[in-house]
């Protein structure tokens, strides 16, 4: 099941206008979210490296190589992959990259995989978790558009977790198990 092309335009015109002032469309209320553009890819880079910095994998050298290629594929589009930006004041403050496949067990409906979820930790916590929570309910507005019936968010960053269930609980998360390290 592809997304088709009329569906990835209301995908997009659903982030686009998310959050917009209906008196002044110029001026975004709160966060917005809406899909990546190339862009942004010099502030998503820098909280990326935040990100990975944060990480229990920081040891291991960021490669701008390897997210050069991951944005190449995101601004190519492909059917059901989700890149959304969260932005402040017209400034992108987070990134969530998302895909929908089927269960590999299963003939059943899509399901989303979210692979990263990352925020720009220089933003003071209230806009840090505005920012996360606006990205899950893109996640969650783009999983209910492709019928899927769950949307998995991996948290393999290894720092933070109270945090991070305590976000993902007000977001109305279900815990399901997690990552381990051997």
């Amino acid at each position: 099941m592809d997304l088709a092309a009329g569906d990835q335009e209301s995908v997009k015109s659903g982030f686009s206008d998310e959050g917009q002032n209906p008196t002044n469309a110029k001026q975004p209320i709160g966060v917005r979210v809406r899909l990546f553009e190339e862009r942004d890819i010099p502030i998503i880079r820098n909280i990326m490296r935040q990100h990975h910095a944060a990480t229990v994998f920081r040891n291991q050298p960021f490669s701008d190589w390897k997210l050069d290629r991951h944005f190449e594929k995101i601004l190519a589009r492909p059917p059901r992959m989700l890149c959304a930006v969260a932005e402040w004041q017209g400034v992108p403050i987070g990134v969530t990259w998302a895909n929908a496949d089927a269960y590999m067990l299963s003939d059943g409906p899509l399901f989303v995989t979210v692979h990263v979820i990352a925020v720009d930790l220089e933003q003071k916590p209230l806009r840090r978790a505005k920012a996360f929570l606006s990205l899950i309910a893109g996640l969650k507005t783009w999983a209910a558009s492709l019928n899927a019936s769950h949307c998995v968010v991996h948290v393999t960053t290894g720092s933070n977790l109270k945090a991070t269930d305590r976000l993902m609980k007000s977001a109305g998360a279900q815990f399901i198990g997690g990552a381990y390290v051997v």
